[in-house]
């Protein structure tokens, strides 16, 4: 087995790991999943390392699980490990406070907010990945990326276990709020044609194209009846539509759309309860 067609997955129990891991074999590619924190990535040639390794919902509480997971140990392997090429999974949290969505945008991040430790540390690897000299070295900022994750404790699915569980959903952000969904199976051939032929540094991996709670939740009322209450505190939360030019001239990106996709997911998750 050559390194053209050895991959290792850093994270490949999570989410996005396990569907690239799969899709990685299904192409044709040897695929090493080391556990979580293994030394056993400094004694092997890796190939093309995707790094998926993240802590998400539930990163408020555990700021230092968060900070080991991207910073710390990217920071090891970029340092001592042997890989032919490299890619780092961040974030479009990042574009939160910018101007911009282009992937040169000038960020913003804020130390006193509490929030802010997310972006903060993938941001910072991002940075370990640039100055670590290797040319071979890339970095995927990732949209919402949704599938069949009900394991999950982010929005939509915290939306949809409610419908299944209780039938009722008590709303914190308004129906006007909106942001990028994109389904896995794109990201997941995105993250590959990145790794495998990317010539820029970083890459946006997202729809381009934002959903509103209004769509979804129209969305979800069409197959499950449930009570919808809007919180008397809720906020409107939207995010700046994610760009997308530097994969649609690069790679051809063309993501399909994501609702049918999202509506779906509570479609077959309701056949099953």
């Amino acid at each position: 087995m050559t390194s053209d067609n050895l991959a290792t997955v850093i994270g490949a129990g999570g989410f996005i790991g396990s569907h690239l891991t799969a899709r990685l074999r299904t192409i044709g590619f040897d695929v090493f999943c080391p556990e979580k924190g293994s030394s056993s990535v400094f004694g092997r040639p890796l190939g093309h390392v995707f790094y998926c390794a993240g802590i998400t919902s539930d990163f408020r509480s555990r700021p230092y699980d968060v900070v080991e997971a991207h910073t710390g140990f990217i920071s090891r392997l970029l340092h001592a490990a042997d890989f032919r090429t490299l890619l780092y999974l961040s974030t479009t949290r990042l574009y939160h406070r910018a101007e911009s969505t282009r992937e040169e945008a000038d960020l913003s991040v804020n130390s006193n907010q509490r929030e802010d430790i997310y972006a903060l540390s993938k941001l910072l690897g991002e940075s370990v990945c640039l100055c670590s000299g290797r040319s071979n070295v890339r970095v995927a900022r990732l949209s919402n990326v949704v599938g069949d994750d009900f394991r999950s404790g982010n929005f939509i699915y915290s939306v949809m276990k409610d419908i299944l569980d209780h039938g009722s959903v008590t709303l914190l952000s308004t129906m006007d709020s909106e942001k990028d969904y994109i389904r896995v199976e794109d990201a997941v051939e995105a993250l590959i044609q990145i790794a495998l032929r990317g010539k820029q540094f970083i890459y946006n991996v997202a729809s381009g194209v934002n959903l509103t709670n209004q769509q979804l939740f129209d969305a979800w009322t069409e197959v499950r009846s449930f009570e919808l209450n809007l919180s008397p505190s809720a906020v409107r939360l939207a995010f700046k539509p994610i760009e997308i030019t530097r994969m649609r001239d690069e790679f051809n990106f063309r993501p399909k759309p994501c609702l049918t996709a999202i509506q779906q997911l509570l479609t077959g998750r309701s056949a099953k309860t």
